[in-house]
């Protein structure tokens, strides 16, 4: 019996806090994570959060095997003033 090697793929989402909805382009939000836009990197979401001056949404990475998801909740961030 052969076995082949477990690999942990994931994907990094964008969720709606209050309707748990996930990102799926432009002003598209799906309840299904299978259809959700993959960030790829956290820096990406937070990014995009910053760029479309998105509130009340968290990152959540989606774990393929075993499927699981963590969810980190994105702080309102003031950006330094540069001088």
């Amino acid at each position: 019996m052969s076995h082949m090697a477990t690999i942990c793929f994931m994907s990094i989402l964008l969720q709606k806090v209050q309707t748990k909805l996930f990102f799926r382009y432009g002003s598209v939000w799906a309840s299904n994570p299978d259809v959700a836009y993959d960030f790829r990197t956290p820096q990406a979401v937070l990014e995009f959060v910053e760029k479309e001056s998105l509130q009340d949404v968290q990152l959540v990475v989606r774990l393929h095997n075993p499927e699981r998801y963590e969810v980190v909740p994105l702080e309102a961030q003031s950006r330094p003033i540069a001088g």
